[in-house]
């Protein structure tokens, strides 16, 4: 489990992609000498296992239907990646509770500056759009962020300088895509409401 809270934005150094094997490589800066092989790492709001670890560098093998159902696919060498190692005991919860188990994934439509901060558009498919309202929370590449306005089809978020620094975000252009994680409480709520709207 994390937090959405952004470590750092690594950098992909490679990522084979074979009949045998799928492993992206990621350098850090950050220190991971208390991560073990084994241990779960998100990269870009997606749950992996770390299978190699250096002092510079971090390797993941990448199932394929986790290339099917993310963006991980498109990632090329120099790319930027968010990571955040998962939550321990009594680890502080500045975000929300993240899976990194991505449901979908957004395009961005609009980045718009509006003072030192930037508004990003985002559309997803319309089955996801009743779990995201106004004030409620969402993972986007793995970043814990607010929605702001919700219309029916696309939402927007609103993001600080401290979080273009410490993501990849500011690097998005419209027309690219991102990993969606939708709040697992608005998940719940939206369940139990059309389970109990579909008893006689």
């Amino acid at each position: 489990m994390f937090s959405g809270i952004i470590e750092e934005a690594g950098v992909v150094q490679s990522f084979t992609i074979s009949t045998d094997i799928k492993r992206l490589v990621v350098t850090i800066t950050t220190d991971y000498s208390d991560t073990a092989i084994g241990d779960s790492i998100a990269v870009n709001g997606v749950c992996l296992t770390v299978v190699e670890k250096s002092k510079n560098t971090l390797a993941f093998d990448v199932a394929e239907e986790t290339l099917r159902c993310t963006t991980l696919g498109s990632l090329q060498a120099g790319d930027r990646v968010n990571l955040e190692r998962s939550l321990a005991v009594g680890d502080s919860i500045s975000g929300h509770f993240v899976f990194g188990h991505v449901d979908t994934t957004a395009v961005l439509r609009e980045k718009i500056s509006e003072g030192v901060n930037t508004r990003m558009v985002w559309e997803i498919a319309p089955e996801y759009m009743r779990f995201i309202a106004p004030k409620g929370s969402i993972s986007i590449a793995g970043v814990s962020l607010t929605i702001g306005e919700v219309t029916a089809s696309s939402f927007s978020v609103y993001i600080i300088p401290h979080t273009f620094e410490k993501t990849n975000l500011a690097a998005l252009i419209p027309g690219e895509q991102v990993n969606i994680e939708v709040d697992m409480l608005a998940r719940y709520v939206v369940n139990a409401m059309e389970t109990l709207g579909g008893r006689s």
